[in-house]
């Protein structure tokens, strides 16, 4: 049996760990990547993210000393803080408190995740590096990638996670499901904490983790070293409406300008005596390695009506004969690319690797019958959960467009209410996820029926 991943970043790298540990050795499994090196993939997943407690307990089902790797590097932090931008907190809410979890939020980059899943079992050097895909499409009894040098390679099973803009997804979609821009644009970036003002420094021991929130926009910053880490670094990201937006390979010093314009009248309680603390952050940003911005238009993938060719191929992603019998099987941004509003992005590409990985478990022998009974376990478990994370997703990300005041202040009222609420209530459906439990308990029911 042959297994073919397209993508080498985070999920792809987490899915060829989970099919390695629960797959018998035999199984061949092989991932391709368009980048040329691990190096280059490596830098091009910038900026921070929020490891939450279901992302790190699927990873410690897949690869323990990958999740080690993380927390070792990550600042651990679940309590957030929210301000306005006149500097008045609006509240401060708890987002996974390790006592109920076993799991806390871990505030880390995106690197620190993708080099975890790299390191482990030297897997960089069984990356097929360079190899850009051109088309995927099935046959009666396999499937076959055409990469753009000409060369074709033949799997029994392929897994799209070729990122938002998937060529895997276009076998079953073509283009009618894209990702589209949702006229939202982030940008983020690191700072050292030691080249802060006294004021700035002090802010965040404090409050490790604060979002402030506008009419018309939000600014964050957060720790994202391990506090033992001799260079501690600062996260900084903000989000705004932008009909246009920025090329992600524009300077730093073409976009500061209007950063300055939209942010240094913003006011923090830690604003230092000589200027205020968005200016500040924002100018050392733009100092030597720190002007090395994440620029991220927002797209995001509409709800597919299926994650697997079971149910149909596009003109492209058949041999001409064939109609769809579940061999290519979509996960993480493929097939559910999201706003980071949700903090879920990279935490449901991890759960979608486990979740495949377990199902195959159970079908050793791929036999056309057993695929159609793979893909179809793989949506029932995973879509209906993905879908409303998603949902959720695109609506913090719309309440951050531009709003009127009247909408603000029901916002910030809300919110106010919101953080005395348990966070069992509020969080255990999402953080509370257990993978192997779900799959388990999917058979159960099935056995059942």
């Amino acid at each position: 049996m042959r297994i073919i991943i397209i993508g080498g970043g985070i999920g792809g790298l987490a899915t060829h760990h989970a099919l390695r540990k629960n797959l018998p050795h035999a199984t061949i499994i092989d991932v391709y990547e368009a980048y040329p090196s691990a190096l280059t993939t490596n830098g091009l997943i910038g900026g921070g993210l929020s490891l939450a407690p279901n992302g790190q307990r699927a990873l410690s089902a897949i690869s323990p000393p990958a999740l080690s790797y993380i927390l070792a590097r990550g600042y651990p932090n679940p309590n957030v803080t929210f301000r306005n931008n006149s500097g008045k907190m609006i509240c401060q809410m708890l987002f996974a408190e390790y006592f109920f979890l076993m799991f806390e939020q871990v505030l880390c980059s995106r690197a620190a995740v993708h080099e975890a899943l790299l390191v482990h079992d030297d897997i960089d050097k069984k990356v097929h590096w360079n190899y850009r895909v051109k088309r995927v499409f099935e046959t009666d009894t396999s499937v076959k990638v055409e990469f753009e040098d000409g060369s074709i390679e033949t799997c029994d099973l392929l897994i799209g996670a070729d990122g938002s803009r998937s060529v895997c997804r276009d076998a079953l979609y073509g283009e009618e499901y894209a990702a589209q821009y949702d006229g939202m644009t982030g940008l983020g970036g690191f700072v050292p904490l030691s080249s802060l003002s006294p004021s700035i420094q002090s802010g965040l021991e404090k409050e490790p983790q604060v979002i402030t929130l506008s009419q018309n926009g939000t600014f964050g910053m957060s720790m994202c070293s391990h506090p033992s880490d001799p260079v501690q670094k600062v996260l900084w990201f903000c989000s705004f409406e932008i009909d246009t937006p920025p090329a992600r390979t524009t300077p730093a010093s073409e976009l500061i300008d209007q950063l300055l314009a939209r942010y240094s009248d913003w006011k923090s309680p830690y604003d230092p005596s000589s200027s205020s603390l968005f200016r500040e952050i924002l100018i050392k940003a733009c100092e030597g390695d720190n002007s090395k911005w994440l620029i991220l238009p927002r797209y995001f993938t509409p709800n597919l009506p299926h994650w697997t060719s079971l149910y149909g191929l596009s003109k492209t992603g058949s041999d001409g004969a064939a109609t769809g019998s579940g061999r290519i099987i979509l996960l993480g941004d493929s097939v559910h690319s999201m706003p980071p509003d949700g903090a879920q992005g990279v935490s449901c590409a991890v759960e979608d690797a486990l979740a495949l990985a377990l199902i195959l478990k159970r079908s050793p022998e791929l036999t056309s019958e057993t695929i159609k009974k793979v893909a179809k376990a793989y949506e029932d478990i995973r879509k209906p959960r993905v879908d409303k994370i998603l949902a959720e997703a695109k609506g913090r990300a719309d309440r951050k467009r531009g709003i009127s005041y009247l909408t603000l202040k029901i916002r910030e009222a809300a919110m106010y209410i919101m953080s005395w609420l348990p966070e069992s209530y509020l969080h255990d459906e999402v953080f509370g996820y257990d993978t192997q439990a779900e799959v388990v308990k999917y058979y159960r029911d099935v056995a059942t029926i």
